[in-house]
């Protein structure tokens, strides 16, 4: 069955056979950790609501981590193009139109609101980013008033019976672009529409807001949340700096998630009642921060190389002897695959916001590196004997592209390592203020 937006709902052969593989890519780009998933209940109807901070990304990341075939509502100046609007309609994805689409349209919401009623009674899944549009904030923005409105025209067509269920959804992307960052997917408690039912009956915006509201407090408790725009950068940087000793003090045996989420969470909550209590002393702590920011980028190092006083020359050596060994596979590895991986990278150079550059990397990922492997393999059959070496082509080739990969983010660590330990010797002044500013940042934090 073709999709289209009239059966939207209904399921389609192609788009199950699609999803699993787009899921996969989804997982491959970014390292995934998926947190109470044991909240989504079964066989009711529900909708999804994500923070929004990595465009494209966002939908894929629920999409990836749920098994039904949701349906997602997005802005609708992306539907323009008619070949773009029929993939977008393949996709599951229905156009909301906002007043600066043109006043005349926001007639259209109408049909796209009945149309939501016949997608939660089929029981698909709605995804609704509250937010209405991203941005590459570590914070909820104030919602807007869709989310409510869908919901209870859905039960007041239905006469208050569906029993809808909202799911927050909190979305944490290490780096918003990087390939291999890391992504935590931190599902809910539901929240219970019928809540709001009597409220609603007496007085519709009162019951919408109240819902509204009652939908961004709950999914506040589930993301990283920095509510303070003076000391923003601050809090942001201090999270990765402190987690390490904070994990400790809460006496988690790792940083992993979910005890990583657990402990930033924690630091928030301390820096937000130090701001209050200590303005003045903040001013410094931030001082600190900005100038240990400054360092670390300046010295081209990361948060966890100035956490040891240094490192083990005899680890560096037999790494490096490691690394010397498996040097032949990290080049096959890299020039077979240097063409499919650097051309999302090339075809991104331009875009201007940052957070749509992961979205167009996955989504050219996905189409580019098997129509490569399947030129390559049909180049093969004219060149490789025995003919089942074939095979290898599309099962081998793109693991050692992996591999290629991770050894370069090692070989990158070690040489690191090395530079931070010969800077440290020869007692590097930018090394020794870099250290002093992580000294004071951790002292000041553990008084906290």
């Amino acid at each position: 069955m073709s999709i289209s937006r009239d059966n939207i709902e209904k399921t389609s052969f192609f788009y199950s056979i699609l999803k699993p593989y787009v899921d996969f890519v989804t997982k491959l780009y970014f390292k995934t950790k998926v947190n109470n998933f044991k909240n989504v209940p079964k066989d009711e109807i529900i909708i999804f609501a994500p923070n929004h901070q990595n465009a494209l990304m966002d939908a894929l990341a629920v999409l990836a981590n749920i098994n039904t075939e949701p349906i997602f509502l997005a802005r609708a100046d992306i539907f323009k193009k008619k070949s773009i609007a029929k993939i977008l309609t393949f996709l599951r994805i229905l156009p909301i139109y906002r007043i600066r689409d043109g006043k005349e349209s926001l007639g259209n919401n109408e049909a796209v609101f009945k149309k939501t009623i016949s997608i939660l009674k089929n029981k698909n899944g709605l995804v609704i980013l509250p937010e209405g549009n991203h941005a590459g904030i570590r914070r909820l923005r104030t919602l807007k008033k869709g989310i409510s409105r869908i919901v209870f025209e859905a039960e007041e067509a239905n006469n208050f019976n569906l029993n809808i269920k909202i799911i927050p959804v909190g979305l944490d992307w290490s780096n918003y672009i990087n390939f291999r960052s890391k992504l935590f997917v931190n599902f809910g408690e539901p929240i219970n529409v019928s809540e709001f039912y009597d409220e609603y009956k007496k007085n519709p915006p009162r019951g919408m807001n109240l819902l509204r509201e009652r939908v961004a407090k709950e999914l506040k408790k589930y993301m990283i949340h920095i509510e303070n725009d003076e000391f923003y950068d601050m809090i942001d940087n201090i999270r990765y700096i402190y987690l390490p000793q904070m994990s400790v003090r809460m006496g988690f045996k790792n940083a992993k998630q979910p005890n990583q989420f657990y402990a930033q969470k924690e630091i928030i909550n301390k820096l937000n009642g130090f701001i209050e209590s200590d303005y003045e002393g903040t001013k410094i702590l931030a001082e600190k921060t900005a100038r240990y920011s400054e360092l670390i980028q300046k010295l081209n190092f990361r948060n966890w190389i100035i956490q040891k006083p240094k490192y083990s020359t005899f680890g560096i050596f037999f790494q490096s002897i490691l690394m010397i060994i498996l040097l032949p596979f990290y080049i096959i590895g890299g020039i077979i695959n240097y063409l499919p991986y650097k051309t999302p990278v090339w075809l991104t150079k331009q875009i201007k916001d940052p957070q749509f550059v992961s979205s167009v990397r996955d989504v050219v990922g996905l189409i580019v590196f098997p129509i490569y492997y399947i030129i390559l393999t049909i180049v093969g059959l004219n060149i490789i004997e025995p003919w089942w070496l074939i095979f290898a082509i599309p099962t081998i080739l793109p693991l050692m592209g992996l591999f290629a990969f991770h050894y370069y983010i090692e070989a990158k660590k070690i040489f690191a390592k090395l530079r931070y330990n010969i800077k440290t010797r020869f007692k590097n002044k930018e090394v020794l203020e870099l250290k002093k500013c992580y000294e004071y940042i951790c002292n000041k934090m553990d008084s906290i």
